[in-house]
């Protein structure tokens, strides 16, 4: 247990510090971005799936990062641990993070007199950042490049508006301002499954290959 500890420390000093840093500083400044008091639920659904759930980007890219370069992935490869647990840590870490922004920032809302479902927005939120950031990360996995992965998530976000609905289906982002919550359990369902795919492509399929 202890090394784990270590592990998730280190994970969290060298890795998450940065992230976590940005992650704070948009939502201390979102007041002045967008308003955050006396909302109703679908006003409160819309900050969170339009605004806050792009912090799962931020966070859930982090899983990879550290070991974008060959020669420290083999350093990294060579230790006791193997790959599959130091990447399932580094994603437990980014969703523990998440969860617990996520937690703070809808008891914000609620504290300046906004009137929602605490169960459903923090439900829908995990769902939509999860998503977002499994994508990116899947794609990160695949290519190796950071840049990517980023890319198709904001592209994904950005192709929600407008007739994204349409097209979408049940892995349409922004659902809970609509009054429709079924596409969270797809969204969450599909982020897990990305995310897992995205470990099985780095530390199994991709040795094979390579």
């Amino acid at each position: 247990m202890e090394k784990y500890q270590k592990f998730l420390y280190v994970n969290l000093k060298h890795n998450l510090l940065i992230p976590s840093a940005l992650v704070l500083v948009l939502c201390l400044l979102s007041p002045f971005l967008i308003g955050l008091e006396n909302l109703d639920g679908a006003q409160a659904a819309k900050v969170i799936e339009v605004f806050l759930s792009l912090i799962g980007i931020i966070l859930l890219m982090t899983v990879f990062a550290p070991d974008i370069d060959g020669d420290i992935r083999d350093i990294i490869a060579s230790k006791k641990e193997s790959m599959v647990s130091a990447h399932l840590l580094r994603t437990l870490s980014a969703v523990v993070l998440l969860a617990a922004v996520g937690v703070l920032f809808l008891l914000w809302m609620w504290a300046g007199g906004c009137r929602f479902s605490f169960p459903k927005l923090f439900f829908g939120f995990l769902a939509n950042s999860i998503f977002l950031g499994g994508l990116g990360t899947f794609f990160f996995s695949l290519s190796n490049q950071p840049v990517l992965g980023y890319m198709m998530s904001i592209l994904y976000f950005l192709i929600n508006f407008g007739t994204g609905r349409k097209y979408m289906g049940n892995f349409f982002l922004f659902s809970m301002q609509n009054g429709s919550f079924t596409e969270k359990y797809y969204l969450l369902a599909g982020g897990a499954a990305l995310l897992l795919l995205a470990i099985i492509w780095r530390d199994v399929l991709w040795k094979k290959l390579i």
